[in-house]
């Protein structure tokens, strides 16, 4: 059959081929798109308008391969795996860090500090009705809370009674177990408890006429789930930004990138190191809740990176947050140099259809 023979292909089919198209990188797309198109139809029986299963499954599944894929021309193969590698680490630590951020806006609100105050009363009896008791803004490790503190000389903190007014007031009340948490330099036992209601943790300790409270929200169910599901979309995005700037073959995108890892290199550490931390500490008694996104908060302080490199940072609180801002910039100007300056490269005649 000739050229001028052949049926004339459906508008709708092509229609909804191209659109499949856009599972392929543009630059791919550009040089391959009308090829692949045209066999597609030359392949679809006439009259059809709607491209079968398998063929959708098929473009789908090539067209993320192409974005996943890297360079494979020597010399830059390696230098593009490479980098595409730390993307992917250092978007899975920003990821984990933004899933962190979402899970803690899903806890109860903390209350105001009177109702914080009037609990530390109730569970420091008498005479913590005499003692002034200030709630203190707490959260570390970026979880809201309230921490208040009373003492008061010649006296013993009754554990158990402060648990019976609390579950009395409706609080499900853990048991009396011995604890470590400070020192007041008296000969008293120290021991406390746990109790939840309405979305709030209570965290009470006593050693002697010394009181502690943690008052905060505890964890949804949505934490860990929020952290790992962020951990995995910033790092296949990482990954896929990477593929997407290294088959440009910018130079100018190069360095940049290179520079762009040298900076994130200490945040990232730090992030992944509290990721760890909080699924590990995650619901053992008497434990904050651990967040990654704490270490991006102004407030908090601990030396990014590993410790043989904690020299290298001025001491100040807010260094973790910059360096992962300034190495989120570098990557924007990473990606724009890569579209700006893009090396000029050769038509390959490999087709993924």
């Amino acid at each position: 059959m000739s050229a001028s023979e052949w049926p004339a292909a459906e508008p709708a089919l092509e229609r909804i081929y191209r659109r499949l198209l856009h599972a392929y990188p543009g630059s791919y797309r550009r040089r391959h798109g009308a090829e692949i198109v045209t066999t597609l139809l030359e392949m679809a029986e006439p009259g059809r308008r709607r491209p079968t299963a398998a063929e959708v499954a098929h473009l789908l599944g090539s067209g993320l391969r192409q974005r996943f894929r890297l360079p494979s021309r020597r010399p830059l193969a390696w230098l593009a795996a490479l980098l595409a590698l730390l993307a992917l680490l250092a978007g899975g630590a920003l990821g984990a860090a933004a899933g962190s951020w979402a899970g803690v806006h899903t806890f109860t609100a903390l209350p105001p500090a009177g109702q914080a105050r009037a609990l530390h009363v109730q569970v420091a009896g008498p005479p913590a009705t005499t003692v002034p008791v200030d709630p203190l803004p707490a959260g570390a490790e970026g979880v809201p809370m309230w921490w208040t503190h009373s003492s008061a000389d010649g006296t013993v903190w009754d554990g158990e009674q402060a648990r019976a007014r609390l579950a009395a007031d409706g609080w499900q009340v853990g048991p009396l177990t011995a604890t470590d948490r400070f020192e007041t330099g008296t000969a008293a036992p120290e021991h406390g408890f746990d109790a939840v209601r309405d979305g709030l943790r209570a965290t009470v300790t006593g050693e002697g006429g010394s009181v502690v409270l943690d008052l905060g929200p505890y964890d949804t169910g949505w934490l860990l789930p929020l952290i790992g599901a962020g951990l995995a979309a910033g790092a296949v995005t990482g990954w896929l930004i990477a593929a997407a700037v290294a088959r440009r073959r910018s130079r100018p995108a190069t360095i940049t990138a290179v520079v762009t890892f040298a900076v994130l290199f200490a945040p990232a550490w730090s992030l992944y190191d509290d990721t760890v931390m909080a699924f590990q500490l995650h619901g053992r008694p008497g434990v904050q809740l651990m967040t990654v996104h704490a270490q991006l908060t102004s407030g908090h302080f601990d030396p990014p990176g590993p410790a043989w490199l904690s020299w290298i940072w001025p001491q100040v609180t807010w260094i973790n947050l910059a360096l992962a801002g300034t190495g989120v910039l570098l990557a924007v100007v990473t990606v724009a140099l890569a579209l700006a300056f893009p090396a000029r490269t050769t038509t390959a005649r490999q087709v993924a259809v």
